[in-house]
């Protein structure tokens, strides 16, 4: 998208005189401090510009010294979260969210005073300049010193998580399971709820002669995520194929849709072709380990690997270096030193470093025979992706296969908090990176292009507040069937169950557990693959011929029935029972005094409140997000609200009032209003119930006079 200014910006930079930096600051394109020779090149400004953002690393760099306070310099707190969430540092925000109402001055000012509290070296002179102030005694406080203590953790079965009790099925060649569609012409019924309808066009390969858009398949994200975020409404998608002319055909799909429009369905992904309705299932197929088989992998073999430095990708780019001899490329988002600084980093970083680890298991790699190639890029980054495979095919030659395991963790919280750029952030190595892949390699003959999805695209009620990685992974899928027929290529897409030990579910796993104390997370994967049965599983789908396939150590029938039945909000409602349970702390130190609540409405919130952050008091003006609070907990707080005071909550509400002043407000104003308007609604139903009543008796009179 920036390829076509890079060279006029770089340029446009030359005109400028470029100064060393007098403030030391971190590089985004290094994830480390900025040197005089970088800040003054022209070029490294274009770098920086189209260059993944190495954010982690330089957090990790400013950690080195003790002491740091982030200060985040522009509306709302994104940076500031994900700073927290790698460490304990303490973060604050210049400018208010866009959905926080007070006032911007106000916001700016409480933080000035947060970092005045921190120690932070203020220059008031500067601050009241032009202003005359006067010296007021005040009286002294003393260091409050709190105790925090961790007390002991509960079990994982106590917040409500049933575990399958089928467990995990002891043959791999059972774990795997096709998409089908299959006809349903099951009743329907009318229904008055809430409905949320998606029509699309060639979404879905169900008769494999559709022309497929498989960018339309993000949709399903959404269309499966939002009714476990807003349980008043119900989603559902419908692919049709539109026929090419005006014809009888046409008026019979409209007709179609008109009936399932006002229709009630549990089917959440239909699709019509022709006169007949499909829904997808998912029925069991046996795949053999063989050994006899011929393989797809050659002598020589060229494969790259996106994400190749994780988890994931580096145990399968283990098996094929055991398998044959092998050319292997790793890309991968981070930041790689060279092989020249292996043995100097080795030296100066311990057993714990990340990079260490990395660097272990390419010397692995390169010890079982292998040639390994590794690339710092991004894959949804077309001009460093485009370098990266012209020095493989200028070192290695011809590519022969790939395995798209890059992706991330969705962690950006509700649909109501979300901001576009963030979800496609989240989106990006999954959608655009095979996008990417798909045009540079458009005229290669590839054995094999494998796209590593989730369990998420038919288990999905349980990725509450993922809707971005859910998203991701239905454009997997329907890219593996797009791919297969049009160009002929070998191209699956693996809907993988959760791995042990290695890849994102470890990471979420953990902190999930953080986040609600629970001291047993090796229970929340015990039905999980090792990562030797993964390698196994994926050595019986690299010899198949399918588009798709899922894997699950259990059997899917059950989990998809379960999935069924699951229900966000009562999860949430039982973390926030185990919440209630919880210890409480002291108060921590605000930028507002404490004051209590001052009528029923503010001492039941605060209630809710205290109980769920496990903090003692909770004052009036205490915010939210202050405290500690995120989407998760909010809409905790929003199953309470909803049951104590029988009035319906969205969470954008409670963003929008995030303390229990502004919030008891708002929620006694809404009860004014509803108290206002329900004669007029009674009003307006006794006479839509009497026009009822007289259509039915002007069609019995119909009926009568024939």
């Amino acid at each position: 998208m920036m390829e076509p200014i890079i060279e006029p910006f770089i340029n446009k930079v030359k005109k400028v005189t470029l100064n060393p930096p007098h403030i030391p600051f971190i590089s985004n394109v290094t994830g480390t401090w900025i040197t005089a020779k970088q800040a003054t090149d022209p070029d490294y400004w274009a770098t920086h510009l189209r260059q993944t953002v190495q954010f982690t690393v330089g957090i990790s760099t400013l950690q080195q010294e003790p002491n740091r306070i982030l200060l985040e310099v522009g509306p709302g707190r994104t940076l500031c979260t994900f700073a927290q969430k790698h460490s304990d540092v303490v973060g604050l925000c210049s400018l208010r969210h866009p959905k926080e109402k007070q006032s911007d001055v106000t916001f700016l000012l409480n933080t000035l005073g947060k970092l005045w509290l921190y120690g932070v070296q203020v220059n008031w002179s500067g601050f009241y300049t032009n202003e005359r102030r006067y010296r007021l005694p005040l009286p002294t406080y003393p260091f409050e010193r709190q105790r925090y203590w961790i007390h002991a953790q509960k079990q994982a079965h106590t917040i409500g998580i049933a575990q399958i009790t089928q467990g995990k099925k002891p043959d791999i060649a059972d774990w795997f399971y096709l998409p089908l569609w299959k006809q349903s012409v099951g009743k329907q019924h009318i229904t008055d709820e809430l409905q949320m309808t998606v029509v699309s066009n060639n979404m879905h390969s169900v008769i494999g002669e559709e022309g497929l858009c498989p960018e339309k398949a993000t949709v399903l994200g959404a269309v499966k995520i939002i009714p476990q975020e807003y349980p008043n409404i119900s989603c559902r998608s419908i692919d049709v194929v539109i026929p090419k002319e005006v014809s009888w055909q046409q008026e019979k799909l409209v007709e179609q849709l008109l009936n399932e429009l006002q229709a009630q369905s549990s089917d959440i992904v239909i699709a019509y072709r022709s006169f007949h309705r499909w829904v997808q299932t998912f029925e069991p197929v046996r795949l053999e380990g063989g050994k006899g088989e011929t393989s797809r992998l050659r002598q020589g073999g060229v494969y790259l690997i996106t994400g190749g430095l994780g988890g994931v990708g580096l145990a399968l780019a283990s098996y094929l270096a055991k398998e044959v001899r092998v050319k292997l490329v790793l890309i991968g988002r981070s930041h790689f030193p060279a092989k020249e600084e292996w043995e100097q980093w080795l030296a100066t970083h311990d057993e714990k470093d990340s990079v260490s680890h990395k660097i272990w298991k390419v010397k692995e790699l390169e010890e079982l025979g292998a040639e390994v190639l590794v690339f710092s890029a991004d894959v949804a980054n077309l001009k460093q992706m485009q370098q990266a495979i012209a020095k493989v095919q200028e070192q290695f030659g011809q590519i022969n296969g790939v395995i798209h395991c890059a992706g991330v963790p969705d962690y950006a919280g509700v649909i109501s908090r979300r901001t576009r750029e963030i979800t496609e952030s989240i989106m990006a190595p999954k959608v655009r990176g095979t996008l990417v892949l798909d045009s540079l390699l458009k005229n290669v003959e590839l054995d094999f292009f494998i796209l590593c999805s989730s369990l998420s695209s038919i288990l999905s009620r349980k990725k509450f507040s993922e809707v971005g990685y859910c998203a991701a992974n239905e454009f997997l899928d329907a890219f593996a069937y797009y791919k297969t027929n049009k160009d002929r290529i070998f191209t699956v897409a693996i809907n993988w169950t959760d791995w042990q030990d290695v890849g994102m579910s470890v990471e979420a796993v953990k902190r999930f557990v953080r986040g609600q104390e629970i001291s047993n997370d090796k229970s929340l994967l015990i039905d999980a693959l090792f990562p030797y049965e993964g390698i196994e599983v994926f050595r019986r789908i690299l010899n198949s011929a399918v588009s798709r396939i899922v894997v699950s150590t259990q059997d899917l029938t059950t989990l998809i029935e379960r999935d069924r039945d699951f229900n966000a909000q009562d999860l949430l409602e039982s973390l926030g029972k185990a919440n209630f349970s919880k210890p409480t702390h002291p108060r921590p130190e605000l930028s507002n005094a404490y004051l209590a609540p001052r009528n029923e409405t503010e001492q039941t919130i605060a209630e809710i409140w205290q109980k769920l952050l496990g903090i003692e008091l909770v004052g009036i003006y205490d915010n939210f997000f202050e405290l500690g609070g995120d989407s998760l907990l909010i809409v905790q707080v929003r199953s309470q609200l909803q049951k104590v005071f029988k009035q319906d909550l969205l969470t954008t509400d409670l963003f929008e009032y995030p303390t229990v002043s502004a919030l008891a407000g708002y929620l006694w104003q809404e009860q004014i209003e509803k108290l206002a308007i329900q004669p007029v609604y009674s009003r307006a139903k006794r006479q839509e119930k009497a026009i009822e009543e007289e259509a039915q008796m002007m069609k019995q009179r119909r009926k009568a006079h024939g």
